[in-house]
């Protein structure tokens, strides 16, 4: 599995491209308002949606500079980022794979994963809209490399 980097005001971080793709076909099925009608929330739309389901490992821009060029848009954003992740959470630890196997995305996914991954993801996301991320890609590892101590290894036992 690759890893890409999303970058947003010349901060961002790596993460393994698996859960980058749930994280955005996710979040892209979370923004409300003008989604249905030309513009840039149906632009960013049509963008997560097309690059979480292909499949392309080391490739995944989620465009943000591009898309995000104001305050009023950040927070469009980070308000479905926050809806998204309140709703991770009420599938308790894992996300089961037949639930996974419904967003489209390119690979088949044969095992449950770990809420905690996404959620990682999904902070880190909107730590960086909020512009409260440090790291940028020459700092940070790629996610989920720890989580509470653990390797990602171990995560993956989970």
């Amino acid at each position: 599995m690759g890893s890409s980097y999303t970058e947003f005001r010349d901060k961002g971080f790596w993460s393994c491209d698996g859960l980058l793709e749930v994280w955005l076909r996710l979040l892209s099925l979370h923004l409300k308002g003008d989604v249905y009608t030309p513009g840039w929330q149906h632009d960013l739309r049509d963008r997560w949606l097309c690059i979480s389901g292909v499949g392309i490992s080391g490739c995944i821009h989620a465009a943000l500079d591009e898309f995000l060029t104001d305050e009023e848009r950040i927070g469009i954003v980070l308000e479905a980022s926050d809806h998204c992740a309140k709703k991770l959470r009420a599938f308790g630890k894992s996300i089961p794979a037949a639930t996974l196997n419904l967003l489209g995305l390119e690979d088949l996914f044969t095992e449950d994963i770990s809420v905690a991954w996404v959620e990682l993801i999904a902070d880190r996301f909107s730590t960086l809209l909020r512009g409260e991320l440090t790291t940028d890609a020459k700092t940070s590892p790629v996610l989920p490399f720890t989580r509470h101590g653990q390797t990602w290894d171990e995560l993956r036992k989970q």
